[in-house]
């Protein structure tokens, strides 16, 4: 069976656009059911890939990614949807993603409002991520590339050994995005499932206690908000938002 490579997307549907930034371990695939659901409401919706993700090779995430990279990319991705003639920009972020789309709420006057799902913001500890990340590779290395045992526990060090710096170098970024919380003046949308084994969903409540424009929306359901079991009700939320923002 072939296994297509997940593409970014940009759906053109009117002046309005959203921007849509996945997470740590996933694709622009996590956000198409949103983008398309945007779409059939009139909204243009852009879900770029970052650097490193997309491929079936993880050690890409790790060795060609990177906070600033990917900060980067989403400062262009606002540029692309400005040269698109797009008048009002809303920028959305999954998990990672939602690091970056709070720092462009914080950094980006272009920017009218957006949000976040499964945010790791005012968490505590990475040690779940760093959990699921390793459970991620272990996964592509059998099941997509086929490995023996041997060469995926090979594969798997070489993980282990450089997952801890990225996870440093994210939390640095997270650190400077969380204290400048209090500094967002816009429409802050926060999207958090209550069956969250990957951040702690208490964290959503302290980000939207500092956040004074915050819309606090809780889901019993897991991390992926986009995708799983809430992903019809969290589209409802994120159009309301949209349309009364």
């Amino acid at each position: 069976m072939k296994i297509l490579t997940p593409q970014p997307f940009y759906f053109d549907k009117g002046s309005r656009a959203v921007l849509l930034l996945h997470s740590f371990s996933g694709t622009s695939n996590d956000m198409r059911l949103l983008g398309r659901f945007l779409e059939r409401n009139d909204y243009s919706a852009y879900a770029p890939m970052f650097a490193g993700h997309g491929t079936s090779e993880p050690l890409d995430i790790l060795n060609l990614g990177g906070p600033d990279k990917w900060w980067q990319q989403t400062v262009d991705a606002i540029d692309f949807l400005r040269s698109k003639n797009k008048n009002q920009i809303y920028v959305f972020g999954l998990s990672l993603g939602a690091i970056f789309a709070t720092k462009a709420l914080e950094e980006l006057p272009d920017v009218v409002s957006g949000g976040v799902f499964g945010s790791p913001i005012q968490s505590t500890s990475f040690q779940e991520i760093r959990n699921a990340f390793m459970t991620y590779a272990k996964k592509v290395y059998s099941v997509q590339q086929g490995l023996t045992e041997v060469e995926i526990d090979s594969k798997l060090r070489v993980v282990s050994s450089k997952i801890d710096s990225m996870l440093t170098d994210i939390r640095k970024t997270t650190v400077g995005v969380t204290e400048n919380l209090a500094e967002i003046d816009r429409p802050y949308f926060i999207g958090q499932g209550t069956r969250d084994n990957l951040v702690n969903p208490d964290a959503a409540e302290k980000v939207a206690q500092e956040v004074e424009t915050s819309h606090l929306h809780l889901y019993d359901a897991g991390h992926v908000l986009t995708i799983n079991s809430a992903h019809n009700q969290l589209e409802g939320d994120v159009l309301n938002f949209l349309e009364n923002n």
